[in-house]
């Protein structure tokens, strides 16, 4: 007996803590490090450079499913769109009898914690909408509807932006924690509840920057639920936590202060949209809602705040230096590229994120351009934990790039509603690497087609991208490059790989 309490000890000392930092429809270009074709991006991220100093940058990371849920979902059970059974955000919740790779952490000693909008279970709303079936103890704003099914130890979960205010009095753990809180307009009290309503829906009688500040944004109390749980968590093992930041997601509603941080830079404007023009923001001393670059550039550099707000206090509570972070997100934002706006898309402005991880174990200031999937954060932090995925999980560790090596699968994968890609290196043969691949292939038209885009045809869509060198998706290469559009085509679901081989067919 004592002997197995040494060693279980022993092995939690080689476990590292696992803190997963995780803003919602973050586009990778969109971090602190780029510089866009139409211009200069004035983003300032100092936490993301620290952290990209003591660690490891991918310029390519993919996302499995660029929209919230089956993204999230994707994560969670470390498989593929396809075989994750989360199609869309609100078919339905994620099934809790397929194992998630938390559980795996928690079968593993972790105490795993989350907060923020997981969406695992967004189709219910945390179970609201079904009046928490199968959850005798569960109760609104409890946040606790399928949590430990889920594999979490501890949680403080909640909705995000436009589901908090999808009803018309709170009905979930932030919605409550607002109406709680007291602001004022002059002289009349306005719940905090009404006055982000008011602010979410546009009515700025009632959103001021009396109404709507600090500790009231959500992503604020999402950090600072990260800074609670670390605090309560138990001495003595490893932890993992999740935290969901609902930012940058639209409504791009900033505060005063973070709309007035941003004023006075040129934001650059987007690509292949007839009105191409540069956004600048003015100080207003106002909370804002436009739908702006200079909004979304506020929320990103708040929550790289936040980040630094949950690191520190990992490194006051001195486990900084035994934690490995990443930071990544669900999707992007395509922000009028093409003239869309949202996620959904193979393009890169929805499908690609940032991707950093640091820590020990983790090479220092190095960037891979390497195509990488978000999916095998879930492998690489089971990697680390000295745990396996299970039956099922197609989730893969990348710990061997984070390390200088090169061991990691040769193509990446991702898809939604009725169109499938994949990435990869192509190699000449002399062994030089010619740039990555992106190889679409879309059922009927590819949704938000770049101008420059083919037309479909026998019903079916194509593009091959070198996204090596053309970012924003405008030249297609698969006329003259069949015989790499036949191989990556190979790699895809068969419906898919027989449907697009359909266009060339006379």
């Amino acid at each position: 007996m004592i002997s197995s309490v040494v060693m279980g000890l022993a092995a939690a000392a080689n476990q590292p803590n696992l803190l997963l930092l995780f803003p919602d429809q973050w586009r990778y270009d969109w971090d602190g490090f780029h510089t866009l074709n139409t211009g200069e991006l004035p983003l300032n991220t100092p936490t993301l450079h620290q952290l990209a100093a003591r660690g490891t940058r991918f310029t390519q990371a993919y996302v499995p499913a660029p929209v919230c849920a089956p993204s999230r979902s994707c994560l969670a059970s470390g498989r593929e769109y396809d075989e994750a059974g989360v199609p869309s955000n609100f078919q339905n919740d994620y099934p809790i009898s397929q194992t998630t790779f938390y559980t795996l952490l928690k079968d593993a000693g972790y105490h795993t914690m989350t907060t923020g909008k997981d969406d695992l279970t967004k189709a219910t709303q945390l179970g609201y909408r079904n009046g928490y079936q199968n959850c005798s103890y569960c109760k609104d704003g409890d946040g606790l509807y399928h949590q430990a099914e889920l594999g979490f130890s501890d949680g403080l979960r909640y909705s995000g932006k436009m589901d908090v205010v999808d009803t018309a009095t709170p009905h979930e753990m932030y919605g409550y924690y607002l109406s709680n809180q007291t602001t004022h307009i002059g002289t009349k009290e306005l719940s905090g509840w009404d006055a982000h309503v008011a602010c979410m829906k546009g009515n700025f009688d009632l959103c001021t920057n009396t109404t709507f500040y600090g500790d009231l944004y959500e992503d604020t109390y999402t950090g600072n639920n990260a800074v609670e749980l670390l605090k309560r968590k138990p001495s003595g093992k490893p932890w993992f936590m999740h935290v969901s930041f609902p930012g940058p997601h639209p409504p791009f509603l900033v505060t005063a202060p973070m709309h007035d941080s941003v004023a006075g830079r040129v934001w650059p404007g987007p690509t292949d949209y007839t009105k191409n023009v540069s956004d600048v923001c003015f100080s207003t001393g106002e909370p804002q809602k436009n739908f702006s670059r200079c909004n979304y550039g506020a929320e990103i550099e708040h929550l790289d705040s936040l980040f630094k707000q949950v690191i520190d206090t990992v490194e006051e509570m001195g486990e900084l230096d035994n934690t490995i972070i990443c930071a990544t997100s669900d999707h992007g934002e395509m922000l009028y590229d093409h003239g869309d706006t949202g996620k959904t898309m193979p393009w890169q402005g929805s499908s690609s994120v940032p991707l950093i991880c640091a820590g020990p174990g983790i090479s220092e200031n190095v960037t891979v351009g390497r195509p990488v999937a978000t999916l095998d954060v879930s492998g690489t932090f089971l990697d680390f934990a000295g745990a396996k995925p299970v039956e099922g999980m197609t989730t893969v560790s990348f710990k061997s790039l984070l390390q200088k090596g090169t061991d990691y699968k040769k193509t990446v994968n991702s898809g939604l509603n009725k169109w499938r890609m994949v990435v990869q290196d192509a190699t000449a043969d002399d062994g030089v690497t010619k740039g990555s691949f992106k190889y679409i292939c879309c059922e009927d038209k590819c949704p938000g087609t770049p101008s420059t885009g083919p037309q479909p045809k026998n019903g079916w869509m194509e593009m091959l991208i070198n996204v090596s060198e053309d970012l924003f998706d405008m030249h297609d290469l698969a006329p003259q490059n069949p015989n790499l559009v036949a191989a990556l085509r190979a790699e895809l679901p068969p419906a898919y790989a027989a449907g697009c081989a359909k266009i060339s067919e006379h």
